[in-house]
């Protein structure tokens, strides 16, 4: 279950997927062995030709002829109740739909669909007279299914289809309307566009621009003119004005002038000043003179008309502007509600497109979709019959009396609710099994691992550390939690062993004693009582070092309980504790936590968080099943980094009875058994 299907973009909204989940597997289950999938399942087989599904085909047996009188004596009961017509309404079909409906009836009992494990993996058991129909039988069924999910699919798009066409139809007809709008207000108040703006809008940009170029030509004409009007006054000379002395006439004349005086000033040094040619050339003189003049003059006054025809130019522009301009602020009026019926055709425009888009992506997301399961492995007929089981038929006489033993045992392991194998913790917690640490008699159990390291309780302690270290893929767990249930389980005990193991290993270790209810730690390490951990949280001038007791035997380090108050326990949880946790971690190979259980006190669920692993405490065959789980559950719901489960206290001789003769400390893997 739960194959990918291919995504169609903005379509995958209407056809969104379920993220499979056993709930949701076990549903399509409920789906692949429904009637209306049966129903097809008979007509493409023809099971109706088989007298094995079809019970009309039958010769009828007693039996059947005995149900048949017992539905006649019910219809009878019910006609005599609710009346002739109430009965046949609720009880009568017709006979081919009652027919086919015992059909479906009948083959559904022959159809088992189960969820292989934990996984989204549905296997389809089919029974019949013959192999090879029992196979396509199976095969039916998932092929049925998945042609059903696919047709739910099709379905759904021709939804989305139609649902789009009509959304699109009605989106023409508001666009059409709205950019009819528009045009029309535009008509009517005369907003016609050119370009990027409106013709308003562009002739007095224009105008704008004339009349900026009207004003310097003005200004420049002006200035030309008071020039000439000061020549005119003999302020300025001839020269001075920019226009005399770009005439070429003017310059002819000039040199014409020069060249008539030159030639006059050197005869008149040749001849005296009263010769007859002196005089003439001084005449000569006097006459360009004269024309240079009138020419100066013409110019002045051509300069006076173009000064006059700038300012009248400049004059026209601007009123011209002016009356633009007041007409820009009625179109820049009426420019308003334009823009808003121009946003609505917009909006209108892009819900269109968006829709056209839609519906050509819906349009071939069809050939696309398939059903959101594939079939893994079809159905091949059976090599033998499943029933009847002939080597169970012939043993069951030498059976007979271990069936009464089995059940004997059956009913003594009923009302065992206890724990006594690892693949009962394993399946009813879903957490692996650390360690199956046995019971060691006396009071030397944290002894036996220095004294007899390669006992079964030290083994086991090994493996337990071992699988501490390995349910953690990225670093060693440095300060480890050890809590369980309810008292006497053997905490305290697997606390003080284990720490003895590491340091007899050549590892830093440090215990811990946080169960200040019933402290227990300082007797098992042979340590001092206090000062301890209540010292270190209350006191600000308690040192570290002098809390810290040394166990002689192995050098493990242990901080004991100290002097409790009941009105002290929220400093477990203190940021304080925490520091101090951190602060030990980084001097310490292993930090080992001695918690209260976690039914008798909150502590254990607040350290936890503190805690880079914890370890789950069970007492072999004496801590009920409901409790250990309750326990564990609060754990789990306190977000605990749970390493696994430690069963303590293992009678070995009981164990191999239950678990077949394994060796107790041949317990799998942690690493393998992690889910």
């Amino acid at each position: 279950m739960g194959i990918q299907a291919p995504r169609v973009m903005n379509v995958q909204s209407v056809l969104a997927e379920v993220s499979p989940d056993a709930e949701r597997v076990q549903n399509e289950s409920f789906i692949l062995q429904s009637r209306q999938i049966a129903a097809s399942v008979i007509d493409q087989l023809q099971l109706q030709k088989s007298p094995f599904f079809n019970p009309e085909l039958q010769k009828p047996s007693r039996w059947s002829e005995a149900m048949a009188f017992v539905n006649g004596l019910r219809l009878d009961v019910q006609r005599s109740i609710f009346g002739e017509s109430t009965a046949e309404s609720v009880t009568h079909l017709s006979p081919d739909a009652l027919g086919r409906e015992r059909m479906i009836d009948v083959l559904l009992s022959r159809i088992d669909v189960a969820m292989l494990g934990r996984s989204h993996v549905l296997s389809i058991k089919a029974e019949a007279p013959e192999p090879l129909l029992a196979a396509s039988m199976a095969n039916a069924f998932a092929e049925q299914y998945l042609d059903f999910q696919r047709g739910e699919k099709l379905r759904a798009m021709e939804k989305v289809d139609k649902y789009l066409l009509d959304r699109i139809s009605e989106l023409r007809d508001v666009v059409s309307k709205s950019d009819q709008a528009v045009q029309d207000y535009r008509r009517a108040h005369g907003l016609y566009k050119s370009g990027n703006g409106s013709v308003t809008t562009q002739q007095l940009a224009e105008l704008n621009s004339q009349l900026t170029v009207a004003q310097g030509a003005k200004v420049e004409a002006e200035s030309r003119l008071r020039e000439a009007q000061q020549l005119r006054k003999g302020a300025l000379a001839n020269e001075s004005v920019p226009e005399v002395l770009r005439s070429p006439l003017v310059a002819a004349l000039k040199q014409q002038l020069a060249d008539v005086e030159r030639r006059g000033a050197e005869t008149e040094s040749t001849l005296g000043a009263r010769h007859p040619q002196v005089l003439a050339s001084r005449a000569e003189a006097g006459s360009v003179a004269a024309r240079l003049s009138g020419e100066v003059g013409r110019i002045i006054d051509g300069l006076a008309r173009d000064a006059r025809a700038a300012e009248a130019r400049y004059n026209a522009l601007s009123a011209q502007f002016d009356a633009v301009k007041a007409q820009m602020g009625v179109v820049n009026d009426k420019s308003i509600q334009l823009e808003a019926l121009e946003r609505d055709a917009q909006v209108n425009r892009n819900l269109l497109e968006a829709m056209l888009n839609r519906a050509k992506q819906a349009a071939t997301a069809g050939d696309a979709l398939q059903a959101n399961a594939k079939l893994i492995s079809p159905a091949v007929p059976a090599a033998a019959p499943s029933f009847p089981p002939k080597a169970l038929f012939l043993g069951l006489g030498s059976f007979a009396a271990l069936l009464i033993g089995s059940g004997i045992a059956l009913v003594l392991e009923g009302n065992d609710r206890t724990f006594r194998r690892p693949d009962q913790i394993e399946s009813m917690t879903g957490m692996p099994v650390l360690a199956m640490v046995p019971q060691v008699k006396g009071r030397t159990a944290s002894q036996k691992v220095v004294r007899e390291p390669a006992s079964p309780y030290g083994e086991a302690l090994r493996r337990l550390a071992l699988g501490i270290e390995l349910s953690e893929t990225e670093s060693i767990p440095r300060t480890i939690l050890f809590s369980s249930a309810t008292p006497g389980e053997g905490k305290s005990v697997m606390v003080a062993s284990l720490a003895r193991l590491l340091a007899t290993k050549g590892r830093r270790v440090l215990v811990i004693d946080c169960d200040w209810r019933n402290p227990r730690s300082h007797l098992l390490l042979r340590c001092g009582s206090g000062p301890g951990l209540a010292e270190l949280l209350t006191d600000d001038q308690a040192v570290l070092n002098q809390c810290i007791h040394r166990d002689e035997l192995t050098g493990a380090d242990l901080i004991p309980a100290g002097t409790w108050h009941p009105s002290m326990s929220h400093l477990l949880t203190s940021g304080r504790m925490a520091q101090l946790l951190e602060l030990l971690a980084t001097t310490y190979d292993a930090v080992l936590l001695d918690c209260p259980p976690v039914l008798v006190s909150a502590d254990a669920l607040a350290l936890s968080r503190m805690a880079d692993k914890a370890v789950y405490v069970v007492r072999w065959g004496h801590t009920r099943k409901e409790t250990a789980l309750e326990g564990l559950k609060q754990l789990l719901d306190a977000q605990a980094d749970l390493a696994g489960i430690a069963v303590s206290r293992v009678l070995v001789k009981e164990y191999r009875r239950y678990a077949s003769g394994a060796n107790l400390s041949l317990v799998r893997s942690p690493m393998v058994s992690f889910r």
